[in-house]
């Protein structure tokens, strides 16, 4: 049971990592290109799809079995990491709407990312 924690945690790890160096791709791009910044927001997200279906293909990979389970517990976790942060760093809360979209997101590509994953073990 250790082990499958920490391939999770391995995961949730690799998740943010990709979400980071994105993230600092994706504002280079906007700020040193004539992007207006509206197109932020469906960057962000893109950058969440990413980042969460990675991190879920590498758990389940790792795993070799219950992929969409494991995607779907690392959505939650990257959720959940990323929600205390903007509780911590934001003086605002966030939108109900925003909360349900990126809570969605994390859970769909984490199981799609988890399904691929199980693909890719064998």
């Amino acid at each position: 049971m250790a082990i499958m924690k920490s391939v999770e945690l391995k995961g949730l790890l690799l998740t943010c990592t990709v979400a980071a160096v994105l993230g600092a791709l994706v504002a280079a791009i906007v700020y040193f290109s004539p992007l207006k910044e509206t197109t932020l927001a469906p960057l962000v997200n893109l950058v969440l799809i990413i980042a969460v279906f990675v991190g879920g293909s590498y758990v389940a990979k790792t795993r070799g079995s219950r992929g969409l389970i494991g995607g779907i517990t690392l959505g939650i976790m990257f959720f959940v990491v990323m929600f205390v942060l903007t509780l911590i760093f934001s003086p605002s809360l966030p939108g109900f709407k925003s909360f349900l979209q990126h809570l969605c997101i994390c859970l769909i590509a984490g199981g799609l990312g988890g399904i691929f994953g199980i693909g890719l073990s064998s």
